[in-house]
């Protein structure tokens, strides 16, 4: 835990919160999305220019003395012994964010692996972020988290981070250990619930495990058309679909056949064009496709458990 539950901002704020009425959130609750999501707009149309949404400079640009989120877009010059020049004015929330907003700009979800079912259970935080031929990837150990006692390295609250270019690596998750700072800890205290009228959420940035917590798999099948979501290359999720004639009936095959080409050829999915078909029970399973990243682990080589 890296706030102090005694901590009085967390009590004022709350009190601040508790003040205002359903309406004024309501209010604030709107203009902070409107302003998500033209920041969001204004990222995707400078990454296709060729820009940089915060310092506006070329993504190639490199300058020591200017450091900038897009440095993790491995422009010309940077290298593994810049990455503290940034960590120590961007922390680990705002880095996080700025990655899972240009790995959404592109393709939304497919590209975020922070799936539960995937991480190690020894781990706080454990997710895989892809963009083009970039790789990025955060491990917090409950350890690393409550920070490494009596040791020379990690004796603060830090996580670790990994950056590959082209599948190589370029910063390994053993090459810092990256500390926390005071927004971070005022994250983490939203994340646990400490303040009444506020919580967390991604916005943008949602990956796929936001996405299966928000969506029932009801409505990921409704909306699971347009090509998005079931092609091949942009796949986020693949549905596998059981239709089970009724005690006493048959299933057409001349109408799966049609239902099936249909579903190839408006992109929507079999399991929800096969509700047409009457006197069939219908089982859908819906499970994250195959073409997301793979989380990365640390220390892979003393196995998967181990931090």
């Amino acid at each position: 835990m890296l706030y102090n539950e005694s901590d009085p901002r967390i009590k004022s704020l709350n009190e601040y919160l508790n003040s205002l009425s359903s309406e004024e959130i309501e209010e604030q609750n709107e203009k902070q999305k409107q302003e998500d999501d033209e920041q969001f707009k204004g990222l995707k149309e400078s990454l296709e220019k060729g820009l940089c949404y915060y310092c506006g400079y070329p993504l190639f640009h490199f300058s020591v003395r200017k450091p900038c989120l897009h440095w993790l877009l491995n422009p010309k010059g940077f290298k593994k012994r810049h990455f503290p020049l940034l960590y120590e004015i961007k922390g680990f929330h705002e880095i996080q964010a700025y990655l899972r907003w240009v790995a959404n700009a592109k393709v939304p979800l497919k590209n975020i692996n922070n799936l539960r079912e995937e991480m190690n259970p020894s781990k706080v935080i454990e997710e895989t972020i892809k963009y083009e031929n970039l790789e990025w990837s955060f491990s917090c150990s409950k350890n690393d988290i409550e920070g490494h006692q009596n040791s020379h390295e990690g004796n603060s609250p830090h996580y670790h981070f990994q950056m590959k270019v082209n599948n190589l690596p370029m910063i390994n998750f053993n090459g810092y250990h990256v500390p926390f700072n005071d927004k971070d800890s005022f994250a983490f205290a939203v994340k646990d619930n400490r303040f009444t009228k506020i919580k967390a959420g991604h916005a943008h940035g949602v990956g796929m495990q936001e996405f299966f917590d928000n969506f029932s798999p009801e409505e990921i099948i409704n909306n699971a058309q347009g090509g998005k979501i079931i092609d091949e290359e942009n796949a986020a999720v693949r549905f596998s679909t059981i239709i089970i004639a009724d005690k006493g009936t048959t299933i057409s095959g001349d109408e799966l056949a049609d239902l099936m080409e249909k579903s190839r050829r408006t992109k929507v999915p079999m399991a929800k064009l096969a509700r047409k078909i009457k006197n069939v029970s219908i089982n859908t399973i819906v499970y994250p496709s195959p073409s997301i990243p793979e989380i990365a682990k640390r220390n892979k080589n003393r196995g998967r458990g181990n931090n």
